[in-house]
């Protein structure tokens, strides 16, 4: 045999998905903004657990939780339909379109808004009296009604800053929601404590941040409204019934989801202080938060790849999506398995910077923490659900985690406490991301999770796993333990990403970030996008 036929004899290694590199570069700085507004808001609870105390903190967060999912009920979808609505109309050249659309989208959002306002304003007497256990009434009732009045103003920011997304650009949700706002709220809320405006105060200054944040968003999307036209030399023209019918028909099964989705993430923060008072939901919303840092990077990637994945399925390009989310999935795993190895096993010293009574929370945050491990290898698979087009699908997966997680709830926490809300969250947790990976594979044919994915945990599992759990039995549920096991781990960790950087395309994010073409392995010709 000669030496050509021995080398074409040597499997070629893995070509990177050639969308990966974009997916990269939007994910990078997305990612950024949902570390910051990750990090924002965890300081945020320290500053209310530390300067309020845990019982008026809880009753501010109990507050914040009817807040969002009021507002989100408001919003019906409209982020989600303008986003593909805009993105849509570029594509087809249509731009005059973009000004009637938004009109159809934010004029029932801005009138529900204000109607809602008004209810909650005059409810949250009979509404506080249900959701606070019958402690703390007056003061909750003081704090809703002094954030309603900001209701709209939050819904329309909600819904303007995510539609901004549909002119194909992450910068304003980034730089204007997820680091100027998110930056800004621990500060209002510091000052508020420190100048003993109470909870009433802090709820205030943390809902009133929306007004400004609101006429920056309305700013920067007319901008691009005003650019896109402009472009094309066109003028916008009026709103009719047909682009009506035609927004709302695809934007109100979303709307089901989008409020379901939502509900899982606060009722049950809602339905604790319900069963069992506001002070057990603000530490049990606190000791959660940890929660969060891992969501928000899915949610980083999942929003980026979520377009390519619509793209290639809209040409049946079904191995190549799957290839694209199974990256994808390996970049979240490798993000997501050292984090919440060390969490799992070092929860106490962690909720200990809350405070003293939040380590309570140490059961409930071990059961999210094994969710989050059991899910994270499955990647995106919730957005190729969505980016197939099958909103009603995505719809039904929705209302289906809702009902396990408030039945869950209900049947529950009043018996176990938060630890049991931590149980049932972590459960909707796996449904929520199963049921979707088995549907892409069944009716898309997309395979979700992936080689990149499973190299991805079994190298945490070693490279950190291995030592926080010497470190764990050597030092104890410590900041000594945390420290040595997040040392050791983290050295050996970068060093297997190191060396496994081409299997988990790690290079080819990093070649994204800079807008560069990654060095491809020998044998594998240079491919466009399909």
């Amino acid at each position: 045999m000669t030496e050509p036929d021995l080398l074409a004899s040597e499997p070629p290694a893995a070509a990177p998905p050639p969308r990966a590199a974009s997916v990269a570069r939007g994910g990078a700085a997305n990612l950024v903004g949902a570390l910051v507004y990750g990090a924002s808001g965890f300081i945020l609870l320290v500053i209310l657990n530390r300067g309020l105390g845990v019982a008026d903190a809880g009753i501010v967060v109990v507050a914040i939780a009817v807040f969002n999912i009021v507002s989100v009920v408001c919003a019906l979808g409209a982020s989600t339909g303008i986003v593909r609505t805009v993105s849509r109309l570029k594509a087809l050249d249509q731009p005059e379109r973009i000004p009637p659309t938004l009109v159809a989208a934010l004029v029932p959002v801005g009138v529900l808004s204000v109607l809602a306002a008004g209810g909650l304003y005059l409810g949250a007497g009979a509404l506080t009296g249900v959701i606070a256990n019958g402690s703390h009434t007056a003061e909750a009732t003081s704090v809703v009604r002094a954030m309603a009045p900001f209701l709209p103003f939050a819904t329309l920011h909600y819904v303007i800053i995510q539609g901004t997304r549909g002119f194909g650009t992450m910068f304003p949700l980034v730089v204007i929601e997820r680091i100027g706002r998110s930056l800004a709220l621990p500060v209002l809320v510091g000052v508020a404590a420190l100048t003993g405006a109470g909870p009433r105060g802090a709820g205030v200054a943390w809902a009133a941040s929306n007004v400004v944040a609101l006429g920056l968003s309305s700013w920067t999307m007319r901008k691009r409204v005003r650019q896109s036209l402009a472009k094309a030399d066109r003028h916008g023209v009026r709103l009719d019934r047909a682009t009506a019918r035609e927004f709302w028909a695809f934007t109100a099964p979303r709307a089901v989801g989008q409020t379901s989705d939502v509900a899982i993430n606060w009722f049950d923060t809602i339905l604790v202080g319900a069963l069992i008072g506001t002070t057990p939901a603000g530490i049990y919303a606190s000791g959660t938060r940890y929660l969060q840092p891992g969501l928000f990077a899915a949610e980083a990637l999942m929003q980026v790849a979520g377009p390519e994945v619509s793209g290639l399925l809209a040409v049946e390009d079904h191995d190549e999506a799957s290839r694209l989310v199974q990256v994808v999935g390996g970049w979240q795993t490798v993000v997501i398995w050292p984090l919440y190895l060390l969490i799992f096993l070092f929860p106490s010293p962690l909720l200990g910077i809350f405070g003293a009574e939040v380590v309570q929370a140490k059961v409930a945050l071990m059961w999210l923490c094994g969710a989050m491990l059991l899910v994270a290898p499955l990647g995106p698979s919730g957005a190729v659900i969505l980016m197939g087009g099958r909103s009603r699908q995505a719809m039904l997966n929705t209302l289906l985690t809702l009902g396990i997680n408030v039945g869950g709830n209900l049947l529950l926490v009043d018996r176990y406490g938060i630890s049991a809300a931590g149980a049932v969250w972590a459960v909707t947790i796996v449904v929520s991301l199963s049921l979707p990976t088995w549907q892409s594979y069944r009716t898309l044919h997309v395979t979700t999770p992936g080689r990149q994915s499973f190299t991805a945990a079994g190298l945490a599992a070693v490279a950190v796993g291995v030592p926080a759990v010497l470190a764990r039995l050597a030092l104890g549920d410590a900041f000594s333990g945390l420290l040595v096991a997040g040392s050791v781990g983290g050295i050996v960790y970068l060093a297997g990403l190191w060396k496994l950087r081409t299997l988990l395309h790690l290079d080819t994010w990093w070649a994204g970030v800079r807008r560069t073409s990654p060095v491809r392995p020998a044998g594998i010709p240079a491919r466009g996008n399909p």
